[in-house]
């Protein structure tokens, strides 16, 4: 495997109750190998790590990294720091990340899956690295349960200005290394009624100079378009009348999550 793939996916946000409301698009995401970055620099000239490009992937825009003005921490030191504090028994092989990357040096984020493996290439732990719009930044982390990928966890951080924080989230990420399928859900419920499910359903493809620009093209990606997106839906929500809750104080870096079984 390739130690950078791109997966070209269709996401989809399902808000339940009333007013209902769903949203899909296309999205281009990257699955990188955060022990390889100098290769993975490397790999095509459309594509650059902690470099202006076309696509770029900077650690700066990530963990420890986010807001802060000091040289970048390594970040697959900083995910396996994490594993350690929660599994001190365990060995990190590997470490992979699933996440948007910058195009023409802009991005937004509003979730980055680390996926840290052992040496057999099964999962152990799970980073979800939330963002928000107003500039905060929390991480749910779980425990892999052998072949079950489901973790849930306490809401921490205020993403919608349009549910309050409360509640929790269920959440999956499966990657197949036979048919190179990826897949994400994050169902988020309160006081037992599920209030929203987004998914992302996609299939990984070597990095390349030809694959980039198809990606491209295929999808519609532009600088931003999900953060553009996200404000087009919340004045549609907003015109629905949807209760709206304010900002509260920015959480602690990151949470525990618990397994769950997965269904």
């Amino acid at each position: 495997m390739t130690v950078c793939q791109l997966v070209t996916s269709k996401i989809d946000h399902t808000r339940h109750g009333s007013p209902s409301h769903f949203l899909s698009r296309k999205g281009l995401s990257i699955w990188l190998d955060l022990d390889a970055l100098p290769e993975a620099g490397r790999q095509a000239t459309l594509f650059s790590v902690d470099r202006f490009n076309l696509l770029s992937f900077f650690q700066s825009d990530y963990g420890p990294n986010f807001g802060s003005k000091g040289r970048p921490r390594n970040l697959a030191d900083y995910a396996r720091g994490i594993a350690h504090e929660i599994c001190p028994d365990k060995s990190v092989a590997t470490v992979y990340l699933l996440t948007f990357p910058r195009i023409l040096g802009v991005a937004f984020n509003p979730v980055s899956i680390y996926v840290l493996r052992d040496r057999l290439g099964h999962d152990l732990v799970y980073i979800y690295e939330v963002r928000n719009t107003f500039g905060d930044m929390h991480s749910y982390v779980g425990l892999a349960d052998g072949d079950a990928s489901m973790i849930e966890a306490d809401k921490i951080l205020h993403v919608s200005p349009f549910f309050p924080v409360e509640g929790g989230y269920r959440l999956r990420v499966r990657t197949g290394e036979a048919d190179n399928r990826v897949s994400v859900m994050m169902r988020y419920s309160a006081r037992g009624v599920p209030k929203l499910t987004a998914t992302l359903r996609g299939r990984r493809e070597k990095l390349t100079n030809l694959s980039v620009a198809k990606s491209l093209l295929a999808t519609g990606q532009w600088p931003l378009r999900p953060l553009v997106s996200i404000h087009v839906e919340a004045l549609r929500l907003w015109l629905k009348k949807v209760p709206f809750f304010s900002r509260p104080v920015p959480p602690q870096p990151w949470s525990r999550a618990r397994n769950v079984p997965d269904r």
